[in-house]
């Protein structure tokens, strides 16, 4: 039974719009309203809220006394596939999501030093395809979620200098669920359903898995200033390896209505419903479809950011960023059955490449106390042509984003941006790659075109 790359791509994405289009590959940087109204790029010059723990941990000794600062983003994907040889359309079923970020942070009056603790989301994906799309074999909804927490502390070295670091904990779970082919399945020694005549795509089956892991890195940060107008920063995010030891495979009948014609190399009577032979499968003991237990790995890659900010003319902050993100190290994934279905144990091709990033932002700030912002980024995708899939049809993207900061008081602010992804589409494929001599010529047959609008909103308050 195929039940291999059910499992792990369900113990790949468990917590997941036909892709994440947010950031390169499933990273997600909607973490704090203030960094996404600037283009996300603020590692030289942070936003003066208690996120740069996440986007630059040496700058917090640039804040005073408590800083505490919360929100969620709103992420609403649209997208489609569209097939090459009937050019039938099929939309996405992306429901929205809501990452929330949260922080706390407290600066030494003498800005010597400073110690917070985050909560971000710094991973996460949300795939869904509707009934009846045939990439549903490949993957018809993932999800993954993954939370850091991160406990950091900051030392100014210098009076223009300073580090910072933290331990990094990360929980993440992830589930899929995916359609099961019969024409694909053995119905006797050297015989498959397909042989039979059971046409190919004939959902028989749905596999729903789930997981969960934990595990643990780090973060790091520099901070400077360069006279009074210049400002350099940079931060790494080490990789974390998660584990999906415990996951959960669970298998549900979906009747096909089919019946075995005369003669038939099984030797049952004509007429006998396919559902009949099938059941066995997903409720004896013993059978492949029956409840069981999956693991495999998935490593969130690194990130490397670095950024020169300029603040010599009146009332304005301007930032240009550079990222890198180790993707490299999503090559293969290792997919292991703890049941009747540990012979599918598999590896998923996946070769992603290393990525990067540019940033510029902007910040203006009115007479009136309100801060405007605005920003823009060229998002590079680290997934090779061959592996755009229903799960993750990626591409390079560019990011228009808009945002304000209100005072609501001496002691609120409030934050909020929009940010407009696009892309100019990219063909993919709606069926598995199973050699690493497959290329994408051979595989894709369609159109997948991907936009999202996502809004932010965070409040802040200093003590």
């Amino acid at each position: 039974m195929k039940l291999a790359r059910a499992a792990w791509y369900a113990a790949l994405l468990v917590g997941s719009a036909p892709a994440v289009v947010q950031a390169q590959g499933f990273q997600l940087n909607e973490i704090g309203s203030c960094a996404i109204g600037r283009g996300q790029a603020v590692t030289a010059s942070p936003c003066k809220d208690a996120s740069a723990i996440y986007w630059n941990p040496a700058a917090t000794t640039e804040l005073s006394g408590w800083s505490v600062y919360g929100g969620a983003a709103w992420i609403n994907v649209s997208g489609g596939f569209t097939a090459d040889t009937t050019g039938l359309s099929t939309p996405g079923a992306v429901p929205p999501s809501f990452p929330p970020h949260g922080f706390v942070n407290y600066t030494s009056a003498d800005h010597k030093w400073a110690a917070g603790f985050g909560l971000y989301v710094p991973y996460g994906l949300t795939s869904q395809w509707p009934n009846g799309f045939q990439g549903n074999f490949v993957g018809q909804k993932a999800a993954l979620a993954t939370m850091y927490a991160q406990p950091n502390f900051a030392y100014s070295i210098s009076k223009d200098w300073s580090v910072g670091a933290g331990v990094v904990f990360g929980y993440s779970q992830v589930q899929l669920q995916e359609a099961l082919d019969l024409s694909t399945q053995v119905a006797a020694p050297g015989i498959t359903f397909g042989q039979l005549g059971i046409p190919t795509y004939t959902q028989f089956g749905t596999a729903n898995i789930q997981g969960s892991a934990t595990t643990w890195g780090y973060a790091l940060g520099l901070h400077g200033k360069i006279g009074s107008d210049w400002q350099i920063g940079a931060r790494y995010l080490s990789k974390m390896s998660f584990n999906y030891k415990d996951g959960t495979a669970h298998f549900y009948q979906v009747l096909t209505g089919l019946t075995l014609a005369a003669g038939n190399p099984l030797g049952a009577p004509a007429g006998t419903p396919v559902d009949a032979l099938l059941t066995p499968q997903f409720l004896t003991p013993g059978g492949k479809l029956v409840t069981q237990g999956a693991s495999t790995t998935l490593n969130h890659p690194w990130q490397a950011q670095a950024g020169l900010a300029y603040s010599g003319i009146r009332n304005w902050n301007l930032e240009l960023d550079y990222v890198m993100v180790g993707w490299s190290s999503f090559a293969t994934i290792p997919l292991t059955f703890k049941g009747a279905a540990s012979a599918s144990s598999t590896a998923l091709i996946e070769d992603y490449n290393n990525s990067w990033t540019v940033r510029v932002g902007a910040e203006h700030a009115f007479a009136s106390g309100i801060k405007g912002r605005a920003g823009f980024s060229w998002v590079n995708t680290p997934v090779p042509d061959v592996t755009v899939t229903p799960l993750l049809p990626d591409q390079n993207r560019q990011n228009i984003m808009l945002g304000a900061g209100i005072p609501l008081g001496a002691t609120w602010t409030l934050d909020a941006a929009y940010m407009y992804v696009n892309t100019q589409g990219r063909r993919g494929r709606v069926v598995n790659r199973s050699s690493e001599t497959q290329t994408a010529a051979e595989l894709n047959t369609g159109w997948y075109q991907l936009s999202a609008n996502i809004l932010s909103v965070s409040l802040k308050a200093e003590y």
